[in-house]
């Protein structure tokens, strides 16, 4: 019999059970089922918006399978730390480091600045092992920034090295201090708390819970424990049955949740729980024979390579091409990933892990030694960039004084919307209530109500430019606009129940309410990229507002403006001259904003509410991306600058005759239009 660890006292650990390390080309099939549901969801596909529950099938696997090898390492007495952390090198590095090199390669090229700064911090992180902590300070998952993020993706590795780095040594030491049911209750006190403690965080913090290693151990311990106690179904019936569960939860997971999913938490158990009846029902059932099938397994033998690879070619293809909106042009899209990602497999990931003779070719020290070399480089030509603020030499001097401009009007639209103080931001979460007396005129004074997300906040601006004379209530939040469910336990569910009490309570100073929002949150994604009005959301706005506003108080509700695809400084990169830029965003090219603007125009025809187009009243026919006075509009895909903001509030406030006059009324300093 194998000698054990010393003093572990598991005689269990030597028992053919739990020797349970045999390949399994089902688990391929279930890695490849991972991949394309973050792929496709990538993609946009509407057929799976919840395809992000990908990542929490993979770390189930790992969970699952790194338990089993030490499991099966230290049964045999070979298990040491070093060994550990080689293979864990030659698995991840050698793809990670070429994705890194490759992704900074080609920002150079397209990149504008700002956005080569943030992909060489996040390759910095990447390299560090802590790109999941990088990313929750910077941006959340599913926000409309994360398309111009090329290594965003890159928060799942930087989890899964910190629970390599921390899983061995801490199960070695359950092993030597609790008996076999001992570690079970441990494993399961672990889970349970790294779920509730994720439950109980999605509201004040998503992002944290989303990135965050500690929110996802039991993900991780799910697979642990399954391979710690061996268990597999031993009866035909019971593994055909459990893996037919098994694929239900993954396909319910990944056809019914959405961005908007209270996620992870509890709802994640759906996809990890799916996962382990996947493993548990064993090799041999129906369902996991069709995951064996030679092309699904090689999908998933790739599945690493093509994972690093899909995101920077979804985010450079967008930034260079615009979004994939054609069945077609998607299908290009993930063909070129599926390609790069099997080259990279088998040109860089592959010899890495082949032996000859016995021996790996890569020897430990040189693996290492290309490692290290290879980091230390990444590492150097990254602080380079991110110390030259995204190397705006690069271009020309027109282009770069423009992108310096832009650097300078996102800074102050900050300050003009009263980020962190009077906009709810994650960052102003504790001191908004607080500070909320200070942001708004006396009690005594008639206003007019900014209400809305961050859109909203941009109008905030523009009227305190436009009007300064006026006196303004600011309800904005970011991200906090009224088609979600005001009663669900989110970031913006406490500013919602304080926005309307505070509506209610204060209903006879409001000579007017102007509410806006971004129109993405509106629209629903269908097959071959085409965006619709997403009715159910829209209904729910439509209730909100009912509800929000009070009764004999007028609303004007500024429709949603265009979303610039590219964003705006990709379009200052390849605009040689002010004309140029003038005329990049054509109305004609915002199908899907044209068609959510025609039906909330319809919508609110025969409603007390006023509702004037942000669309049609500002495009003619080409859509702002300068002022007459050749300052910036925008400072990304839609939020309005200083400037911007002064004249859309202008044009608008004209266009919206009733609330002209009430604005004239509270401030005698209506200015005139352009």
């Amino acid at each position: 019999m194998p000698h054990c660890l010393a003093n572990a006292n598991h005689d269990q650990l030597c028992s053919d059970r739990a020797i349970i390390l045999q390949y399994r080309h089902d688990i391929d099939g279930l890695r490849a089922l991972a991949v394309l549901l973050i792929i496709f969801f990538h993609a946009e596909l509407a057929s799976v918006p919840g395809g992000f529950i990908g990542v929490d099938v993979f770390f189930v696997i790992s969970g699952y399978l790194i338990t089993a090898l030490i499991q099966r390492e230290i049964a045999g007495g070979r298990f040491s730390y070093a060994a550990f952390y080689i293979r864990r090198v030659r698995r991840l590095a050698p793809a990670m480091l070429c994705t890194l090199t490759a992704t900074l390669v080609a920002g150079w090229f397209i990149l504008p600045p700002a956005m080569y700064k943030e992909a060489a911090q996040s390759a910095l992180t990447t390299v560090m092992s802590v790109s999941n902590i990088f990313f929750w300070w910077d941006t959340g998952y599913f926000s409309s920034e994360a398309y111009s993020k090329p290594l965003l993706h890159t928060w799942s590795l930087g989890v899964e090295e910190q629970f390599y780095l921390l899983w061995p040594a801490a199960f070695i030491l359950c092993l030597r201090t609790f008996s076999r049911n001992g570690l079970i209750g441990a494993l399961l006190i672990m889970s349970a708390s790294s779920l509730l403690a994720a439950q109980m965080t999605l509201g004040a913090s998503p992002s944290a819970s989303f990135f965050l290693t500690p929110f996802r151990i039991y993900e991780f311990s799910a697979g642990a424990l399954l391979a710690f106690c061996g268990a597999q179904a031993r009866h035909q019936l019971t593994s055909n049955l459990v893996a037919a569960a098994g694929v239900a939860a993954i396909f319910y997971a990944s056809v019914t949740f959405t961005s908007e999913t209270d996620f992870p938490g509890i709802t994640a158990l759906v996809p990890v729980l799916g996962t382990v009846f996947l493993i548990y029902a064993g090799p041999q059932t129906g369902m996991n024979r069709a995951f064996s099938l030679a092309p699904i397994r090689y999908i998933g033998r790739i599945s690493y390579s093509l994972y690093l690879v899909h995101w920077p070619v979804q985010v450079y293809y967008r930034l260079l091409f615009g979004r994939p909106e054609s069945s077609s042009e998607i299908m290009v899209v993930l063909l070129i990933s599926v390609g790069l990602g099997a080259i990279m497999y088998h040109f860089v990931e592959n010899p890495f892990r082949k032996k000859r003779s016995g021996d790996f070719i890569w020897s430990a020290k040189a693996l290492g030694v290309a490692a290290i070399i290879s980091a230390t480089a990444i590492c150097i030509v990254s602080i380079i960039i991110q110390s030259s603020h995204g190397v705006p030499s690069r271009f020309p001097l027109y282009t770069t004084s423009l992108l310096g401009d832009l650097n300078t009007a996102i800074i102050e639209r900050h300050k003009g919307v009263r980020d962190w103080t009077c906009n709810a931001t994650t960052g102003s979460a504790e001191s908004y209530f607080s500070n909320f007396d200070d942001c708004n005129p006396s009690s005594e004074t008639s206003v007019v109500v900014i209400l809305g997300d961050s859109h909203a906040a941009d109008i905030y601006m523009g009227m305190r430019t436009a009007f300064p004379n006026l006196p303004i209530v600011q309800l904005t939040g970011n991200g906090c606009h009224l088609g979600k469910n005001t009663q669900e336990n989110s970031f913006c569910a406490p500013f919602f129940s304080h926005w309307r009490n505070w509506l209610e309570e204060n209903k006879s100073r409001i000579a007017a309410i102007v509410y806006s929002q971004s129109g993405g949150s509106l629209l629903q994604h269908r097959a071959g990229g085409i965006e619709r009005p997403n009715s159910h959301i829209l209904q729910q706005l439509i209730s909100n507002l009912d509800d929000f506003v009070p009764d004999a108080v007028d609303l004007f509700f500024w429709g949603p403006r265009v979303g610039f695809n590219p964003t705006i400084d990709i379009a200052i990169m390849r605009s040689p001259d002010p004309e140029t830029l003038r005329q990049y965003y054509h109305l004609s090219d915002f199908q899907s904003d044209l068609r959510l603007d025609q039906w909330l125009d319809n919508q609110f025809a025969d409603n007390t509410a006023t509702y004037t187009s942000s669309i049609r009243t500002l495009c003619d026919p080409y859509c702002p991306s300068i002022t007459p006075e050749n300052d910036l509009y925008v400072i990304d895909y839609a939020h309005w600058s200083p400037e911007g903001a002064r004249n859309a509030v202008i044009s608008l406030t004209a266009a919206s005759p009733e609330l002209a006059a009430i604005i004239e009324h509270l401030s005698l300093d209506l200015p005139k239009t352009h």
